[in-house]
């Protein structure tokens, strides 16, 4: 057995302790935490001796300590960059809490900073690791409703979650985004006790891959709120002659199953005459397989990526409340061994660092699209972009700092509500 990374949890916020503690049991024999790392002190010891580790409130006696050789940064995605530079220069391994970053520029940044220090930096990207992702891979896989060329996807989210979610589906980069958004006025209303809203903004993607292939992504807001459609929303993966499909049974909650025309229905009206449920099993609140039985043979993910069962613990995000999704805890778990084993030299990363920048590249262009009212956007994008700027800009205006200044970043402090 390799021994454990050493390493500092750099963030002691909601996320930390809602998400990522839960699972530090189930993940001794991959890391060994030490340290704590936050600015906010009561945080930051509050978290520490739960763990029983040292508190540091400056990552730069953290680093000068010399106890760490990787890091788990949980923090706000607008010092992402600035504290992965850090990190890097420092040549500390690090996984960083999805999003990446917040601009293209950083996301090149990142990346660079890290190969020229020979440093493994990676982003916890989970949904792609969710069970109707995995399963849908595996179905894909036997070509059995043929050719997957367009994926459509209503109101189960957009940015750079799904972003990943297509290129790992398809295994291939895209090739060009186009974005249209609408926004409308509605009645004022409150997402969250300090998110205050008067409209509400709709947006459809058309996202390009080789071969022919498509995403058509679309979303306004994605919790329901307003009447709209709960997550997951309505996912239709398109072969040519069926489909993988998925739609909202209620917040939060889907089924799914795979719709084939036989020879018989291609020739009567090309209706699927043949449907065969996907099922997903669950033991102590922790997701164990997913499998749909065709006719030649059972296909089936099955989860290496268990978790200690706690009753008292919602494997979630903080954003579902009191809902258990079973297989939440799993995907980040399965993140955090994906880094440890790459860093370890034992495999090469599902999701790597080009991954990671293509799927903020694809956000980006997004932005760039919409803002000239839809223009098809090639990628990728090796020039300066419009968005980037007015990114940065939004950034200085709403944390005082440069957000390109790694000296500045890491000396500062972002509350989060």
């Amino acid at each position: 057995m390799l021994e454990a990374l050493n390493v500092a949890i750099i963030g002691s916020g909601n996320r930390t302790k809602k998400v990522y503690y839960p699972l530090f049991k189930s993940l001794k024999d991959y890391i060994n935490i030490v340290a704590v790392c936050d600015p906010n002190e009561k945080s930051c010891k509050e978290l520490a001796e739960k763990l029983n580790v040292k508190p540091y409130v400056s990552i730069k006696n953290l680093v000068d300590d010399k106890i760490i050789n990787a890091a788990l940064l949980i923090c706000p995605i607008d010092i992402h960059y600035g504290l992965s530079c850090y990190l890097s220069e420092n040549k500390i391994h690090h996984l960083i809490e999805t999003s990446m970053c917040s601009t293209l520029e950083q996301s090149k940044l990142m990346v660079e900073k890290a190969k020229e220090n020979n440093t493994i930096m990676r982003i916890a990207e989970n949904f792609f690791r969710f069970p109707f992702d995995r399963i849908s891979k595996e179905i894909n896989k036997t070509k059995f409703i043929g050719d997957v060329k367009r994926i459509v996807c209503y109101h189960d989210h957009t940015g750079y979650h799904n972003n990943s979610r297509w290129i790992k589906f398809y295994d291939e980069h895209p090739v060009s985004v186009q974005c249209i958004e609408h926004i409308m006025e509605t009645m004022p209303f409150s997402s969250m006790p300090h998110r205050h809203h008067t409209n509400e903004k709709f947006t459809s993607r058309f996202i390009k891959f080789p071969e022919n292939r498509i995403v058509i992504d679309q979303a306004a807001n994605i919790k329901g709120m307003l009447g709209r459609l709960g997550r997951p929303g309505i996912t239709s993966i398109e072969g040519s002659r069926g489909s993988i499909s998925r739609w909202t049974t209620k917040n939060w909650f889907g089924d799914a199953e795979v719709r084939f025309c036989s020879d018989d229905a291609l020739k009567n009206g090309a209706i699927a005459d043949e449907i065969y449920p996907i099922v997903n099993d669950a033991v102590n609140n922790c997701w164990t397989k997913s499998y749909v039985d065709l006719p030649n043979g059972r296909v089936e993910f099955i989860n290496e990526h268990i978790h200690e069962g706690e009753e008292d613990v919602k494997y979630t995000s903080p954003g579902t409340k009191k809902i258990i999704r079973d297989y939440y805890g799993s995907a980040v778990m399965s993140a955090i061994v994906d880094f440890v084993k790459t860093v370890r030299n034992e495999i090469s990363s599902e999701y790597d660092d080009n991954d990671a920048m293509m799927a903020m590249m694809t956000e980006c262009a997004a932005k760039e699209s919409s803002m000239q009212d839809g223009k098809t956007i090639n990628l990728p994008i090796n020039y300066e972009i419009e968005s980037d700027k007015l990114i940065i800009d939004e950034l200085i205006k709403k944390n005082g700092i440069n957000p390109m200044d790694i000296e500045q970043i890491i000396e500062h402090t972002i509350d989060r509500p």
